[in-house]
């Protein structure tokens, strides 16, 4: 069928596939005019922002509904406890996290000394213990179980407004039994009493 340019200002006559390599280049491409959902097999991350979560006498806090994810991250700003506790994070499958089974050091960094403890029961903080404190940071998660799929290695770093001269840190990594479905972010007791919490997710 011959191509042929309409008065209307439409072409017909061009079949799926149809003109040879090179006629179209990126420059011709609109800003914005690819989707996420049209770059779904450039094999591009989608990362996903959630919403603020305003800590307030919670106990703990869980996410879920997030789908299939290969990394995730918590926003941490400035988040504080009411009572002299460590914080950290839980994660699990089938609805429930697991409290044991995790192989983690956590710790901080000061300008005089270091400070590391193993943890065995969640990706928890140590020497964040103190009602006073306010803390800053980043929890990161990525998926490092090639074969299975299941094991999660955490690193997070975070710095607190009195204590100037430390980094607080969180290494180490859980395997679960199944795909990730929850994530739990809690004190070793008390309650969170300010701050705020943001999830990040990503596809890749």
């Amino acid at each position: 069928m011959a191509i042929q340019i309409n008065g209307n200002g439409t072409i017909t006559g061009i079949s799926v596939g149809g003109l040879p390599d090179g006629i179209v280049d990126t420059d011709m491409i609109a800003n914005n005019a690819v989707t996420t959902a049209k770059s779904s097999g450039l094999g591009t991350s989608t990362r996903t922002v959630g919403s603020a979560i305003t800590l307030s006498n919670q106990s703990s806090v869980d996410f879920t509904g997030f789908g299939t994810i290969k990394r995730f991250d918590i926003l941490i700003n400035a988040v504080s406890v009411n009572s002299a506790a460590d914080w950290g994070v839980r994660i699990g499958t089938g609805g429930s996290v697991d409290t044991s089974g995790y192989l983690v050091q956590s710790g901080f960094f000061r300008s005089n000394n270091n400070v590391a403890e193993a943890n065995t029961g969640g990706f928890f903080s140590d020497g964040l213990a103190s009602a006073s404190y306010s803390s800053n940071g980043i929890f990161s998660f990525v998926n490092v179980g090639h074969q299975t799929g299941t094991k999660w290695y955490c690193k997070a770093f975070i710095t607190e407004y009195a204590t100037s001269n430390h980094t607080f840190y969180v290494a180490g990594y859980k395997t679960l039994t199944g795909a990730l479905d929850i994530i739990k972010l809690l004190p070793e007791s008390g309650t969170f009493d300010s701050g705020e919490l943001r999830l990040v997710t990503y596809s890749d």
